[in-house]
């Protein structure tokens, strides 16, 4: 049996989404360090124990639940059950995650990364330590770190008198007004946090002349609220500051970043309320003191006379397409990303974990510090409701804060922005190595227990190669990998380079001396594969690079072999790219599966209409030798694929009809990509893209409800006309139906012809559009190219239904193209109306 039809999908699912949700409980190794868009570990294990199982194994032996409820199968048992020895090579590791469980299946595994952060991060998730030493090495390390500069840590509680530890500074980015050189200070709202059992909820007075600012109370907060010092009545839920822009006290209003450039400073920040939590263990908000304000100036003298002896990094910041975001608010150095109190503290902690003599447990020390980074920093944001700092990555870009929030690291009682977290993070992490186990959720009681896969680990000694280099070109010899399987990079999807020099600058800082690949000033950008505007990177680059990794990929895979990747994207523009890269490298794509990939809540998606699943695809070496057609290959699918859809619903229960349409593209694609590239039509050879059309329109008319209609008539309209049959669907369903059309749902979208919540998309009626095409017309006119065949029918429905005259419109329009579409509008809304006004002669006029 193929690896593809080995694979438990809905099972496989169930468990990726419960792990993007939790990744720290369900994989602890993936929290060693920052890496973005990782892939779900569970899906990457089932996929190894599907690649490395006998031919006799079916996706009920992998992962099946039992009649109480639970799990079980290959994938609880050491190394899959016993699977065949084997070499997996990886060519672009990122994260790590087909090293990490290839490695737990006992896999001699191979890897090639450019980026430096994820070749380090890689090498230290297989490498061994001793935990028991680690943890006395890093107790050391922050205690002599804790006992040089805790004092500039500290605040005196009002209340008692007692000096106590702060949790967090909170800051508001400070302006002058253009208009009358008021200073502002900006506040996208004034709530310091929400009413919790821990803690006190709490507001910030907007009157600038209020003498005691920080308000408490143990309620929650209200739509309105009064300030009991100075009597100002204000929103807590509407501040100065919104989409880029500030408003004065007098009510003059301008842009951040024009201010910025008419200043040609960078942003600055006043202190405006202090978090801390009292040695009774009460969390209380205070405005800063005299005392406060002093120890803030007494910390910038200290961080000045010593900085020249800290590792602190001093790079300027490269222009990019995500750098960009800081160039415009006048950054020029990673440093100033952060306080100079931060800057003192993570300089300490560097030089102490750098300072420690064994070799190994110091970088580990190293990296804590480092992923430290992702939550001290001013471009973290202070979360109100739950009282506490949020991630600098949110999102996979840079965005400056006007509220940013300044943690304690060395806070003694710990907190997920504290040293102390992110070592526990780097602890788990190898015990996870040690005893790795995988979750398992009883559907019956609802109960979620670990079930540790005895004997089996995650070991540097299965890890035969790490490179930090391209895998343009590869040191392997020929037809010597058993498997290919990776992650690649998505398009223009993520700029890992200019992220991740976040951390690089850091950690070079360290690390130089001992390892080559932190030389460089920046992490290398010349070579990294994704699409760049900024970069002079392209399509043809994106299309080219890929390529070269493809051929090197199919040279060093064993004739016998199988290359396994997942791709996710929400531009249709990029599959056609990967698919283009992969055929002209030889490779013969044998399957494709859709599989859940990002949780469904992730900042990364939530607020933006992107695919929350993967597509697994599956590719080998066969080659067919003889040459082939276009009408060939279409009549060939058309008599294939009633047995194929049998086949896939049979052994995938529960295939909705878009998951169905995806399968079906990367089976179809087999056919094409086998006799590439002797396949023609006309006697001229047949392109990517015209075969993606060939196959899309067979899978449509045969599976997706397809409306039939001529090829002239637009692709927009032809995909609007298909979802209007369909009914309404969420946003991942429509999306993979447009990929068919090369398409997705904002080109619909833009044209207002779906709306609705990423839950429950809709087709737009004629009526609610009509606006929209009265707009076109009037300023293009009647035969514009703008138009969609669909506005054309829609809008003579609009002026036949209110009695208006269509005549100009039908001696410009009517066509027997169009005639059919009103006539499938007719049908589909059961509104004869479409189909009267195509049927009125000219004459009638």
């Amino acid at each position: 049996m193929d690896t593809w039809d080995k694979l438990p999908l809905n099972l496989m699912d169930e468990f990726a989404e419960r792990e993007s949700h939790s990744r720290h409980h369900y994989r602890p190794i993936y929290s060693l360090h920052k890496w973005w868009a990782r892939r779900p570990g569970t899906t990457f294990r089932t996929l190894g124990i599907a690649a490395l199982s006998e031919d006799s194994t079916e996706r009920d032996d992998i992962l099946r639940r039992t009649s109480a409820g639970g799990l079980e199968g290959k994938f609880f048992e050491k190394e899959g059950g016993g699977l065949e020895k084997a070499t997996i090579l990886d060519p672009f590791m990122g994260g790590g995650t087909t090293i990490v469980e290839s490695n737990r299946l006992n896999a001699t595994t191979r890897g090639y990364e450019l980026n430096p952060v994820a070749w380090w991060t890689t090498k230290k998730s297989v490498e061994n330590v001793d935990l028991e030493k680690l943890e006395s090495e890093f107790k050391a390390m922050v205690s002599d770190v804790r006992e040089d500069i805790r004092e500039y840590y500290l605040t005196t509680d009002p209340d008692t008198g007692d000096q106590e530890e702060i949790q967090y500074s909170l800051q508001s980015q400070r302006v002058p007004c253009l208009t009358c050189d008021e200073e502002v200070n900006l506040f996208k709202n004034y709530k310091l946090g929400h009413n919790k059992s821990t803690s006190t909820a709490g507001v910030y007075c907007p009157n600038l002349d209020c003498d005691s600012p920080v308000i408490t109370f143990d309620r929650d907060i209200k739509d309105i609220e009064t300030c009991p010092t100075c009597g100002t009545e204000f929103d807590p839920s509407d501040g100065n500051y919104g989409r880029g822009k500030y408003t004065c006290s007098k009510g003059h209003k301008h842009d951040v970043k024009e201010t910025l450039d008419r200043l040609d400073k960078r942003p600055e920040f006043d202190y405006y309320a202090i978090k801390y939590k009292t040695s009774s263990g009460e969390e209380k908000f205070k405005h800063p003191d005299k005392q406060d304000l002093k120890l803030v100036k007494k910390t910038e003298e200290k961080y000045h006379s010593v900085k020249h002896d800290l590792p602190i990094p001093h790079q300027k910041i490269p222009e990019g397409d995500k750098t960009q975001a800081l160039l415009n608010y006048n950054y020029e150095h990673f440093y100033e990303l952060f306080t100079p109190r931060h800057r003192l503290t993570h300089g300490k902690l560097m030089k102490r974990a750098k300072q420690v003599d064994n070799q190994n447990i110091s970088e580990f020390l190293i990296t804590a510090v480092s992923n430290m980074l992702t939550m001290n920093g001013l471009l973290t944001l202070w979360d109100a409701r739950r009282q506490y700092a949020d991630w600098v990555f949110k999102r996979h870009a840079f965005i400056p804060r006007v509220q940013p929030v300044e943690a304690n690291p060395l806070n003694e009682r710990g907190g997920r922005t504290s040293i102390q977290n992110f070592f526990d993070r780097v602890y788990k992490a190898k015990d996870y190595c040690e005893n790795p186990f995988e979750k398992s959720k009883n559907s019956n009681t609802g109960k979620t227990e670990n079930i540790y896969i005895q004997n089996e680990k995650i070991d540097e000694s299965r890890s035969e190669s790490l490179q930090c280099k391209t895998a343009e070109r590869m040191s392997e010899e020929d037809n010597s990998v058993d498997y290919v399987i990776t992650d690649p990079p998505y398009y223009d999807n993520v700029q890992y380079s200019e992220l991740s020099d976040y951390f690089y600058v850091w950690m070079r800082e360290v690390l130089k001396d001992e390892y080559e690949e932190f030389e460089s000033e920046l992490v290398p950008k010349a070579r990294e594969i994704v699409s760049n505007t900024n970069a002079g990177k392209d399509e043809k680059f994106f299309v080219d690079a890929l390529t070269n990794v493809f051929t090197e990929s199919y040279r060093v895979l064993k004739d016998d072999g199988e290359l396994i990747f997942t791709y996710h994207h929400n531009e249709n523009e990029a599959w056609s790219v990967i698919l283009e890269s992969l055929i002209k490298s030889g490779f013969t794509i044998a399957g494709a599966y859709p599989v859940q990939s990002e949780k469904s809540n992730s900042t990364h998606i939530s607020d933006l209409d992107n695919a929350e699943y993967d597509i697994l695809i599956f590719a080998n070496k066969e080659r067919a030798s003889e040459q082939t057609t276009l009408s060939q290959l279409r009549q060939d699918l058309f008599f294939k694929l009633q047995d194929m859809i049998a086949e896939e619903q049979e052994r995938h229960q529960n295939l909705s009809q878009a998951d169905l349409g995806v399968i079906l593209r990367g089976k179809c694609m087999y056919y094409y990509s086998k006799h590439y590239p002797n396949i023609y039509s006309d006697g001229e050879p047949v392109g990517i893209d015209e075969a993606l059309d060939t196959v899309d329109s067979v899978i449509e008319q045969i599976v997706e409800s397809t409306v039939n209609l001529p090829s002239s008539i637009d692709t927009l309209t032809q995909s609007y006309a298909a979802f209007l049959q369909r009914g309404w669907e969420d946003y991942d369903d429509l999306n993979k139906h447009l990929l068919a059309k090369n398409l997705n749902v904002s080109d619909l979208e833009d044209e207002k012809l779906v709306e609705g919540p990423r839950d429950k998309k809709e087709p737009v009626s004629a009526d609610a559009r009509i606006h929209y095409i009265e707009s076109k017309l009037n300023k293009n006119g009647k035969g514009a190219d703008t138009l969609l065949d669909i506005d054309k029918v829609q809008y003579l429905y609009h002026l036949y239904k209110s009695d208006q005259n269509t005549v100009e419109y039908l001696k410009e329009w009517k066509s027997d193209d169009l005639e059919e579409l009103a006539d499938f509008m007719a049908e589909v809304t059961n509104d004869d109306r479409y189909e009267s006004v195509m049927e009125m002669g000219l004459s009638q006029f």
